[in-house]
């Protein structure tokens, strides 16, 4: 065999591989484009809910970047939230919204430290099928991993707040105790908005003034929470 013979062989056994990669990387490239496209509908629905078009074509993406990369947790969890979102407008059919559990399930068996995969479980599983004790467990396991994002705050106050008549006292307890330390975190803001938005204002105020008095943070979440309330007796 000649030298220039034997030299195009290496370079076409070296491409081979190479060219694999950049097929792969194609890939990649091209679901981030979708995932993307999907993820700013679904943060534009925050402000304005989708109309049949905006939805199907969010879905549409969605479901190309996860066919692409299968193996892509976020992917997976956009994917259920998208169809969350159709199910609630009505574009989704309840049957089709069975399969959000498998998606919720996947994404975090190839991340099981997903706090936010953990939190959008939970809130699936409560505010959709009502399967509290199985939303209550995804919860925990949220705030395990990680108690201080605003993702899981948001997550588990809204559905605490929400089936609040549901939970057992010792439940309740722990959502009280969760709340005192949002309250004087970082993120008091969004869990005053949530205690004022569903209306609970008094019970949390008997609870923060026997608990949290002593707090230097004590005042101001007051003003904020509890002027309407009258003292604990």
């Amino acid at each position: 065999m000649s030298p220039i013979l034997r030299r195009r062989m290496w370079l076409t056994v070296l491409a081979l591989p190479l060219a694999g990669l950049m097929f792969l990387a194609g890939q990649a490239g091209i679901a981030s484009l979708y995932y993307f496209q999907a993820a700013f509908a679904l943060d534009h629905w925050q402000q304005q809910s989708p109309v049949a078009d905006d939805y199907q074509q969010a879905a549409t993406a969605i479901s190309q970047a996860a066919a692409l990369q299968p193996g892509n947790p976020h992917y997976l969890l956009m994917q259920a939230k998208i169809n969350e979102w159709g199910w609630h407008r009505g574009y989704l059919n309840t049957e089709a919204l069975a399969g959000n559990e498998a998606l919720y399930q996947q994404a975090i068996a190839l991340r099981p430290d997903w706090p936010v995969a953990y939190a959008d479980y939970g809130y699936f599983l409560g505010h959709t099928q009502f399967r509290l004790t199985d939303a209550w467990t995804q919860m925990t396991l949220a705030r395990q991993h990680g108690a201080y994002l605003p993702q899981v705050q948001q997550k588990f106050l809204s559905l605490s707040f929400q089936y609040w008549p549901y939970w057992s006292a010792g439940q309740k307890a722990e959502i009280f105790k969760y709340l005192q330390q949002t309250l004087f975190g970082h993120l008091s803001g969004q869990a005053v908005a949530l205690v004022r938005q569903f209306k609970l204002q008094r019970q949390s105020c008997l609870y923060l003034r026997r608990r949290a008095a002593t707090e230097p943070q004590w005042p101001q979440v007051e003003r904020q929470l509890c002027t309407e309330t009258s003292p604990a007796p």
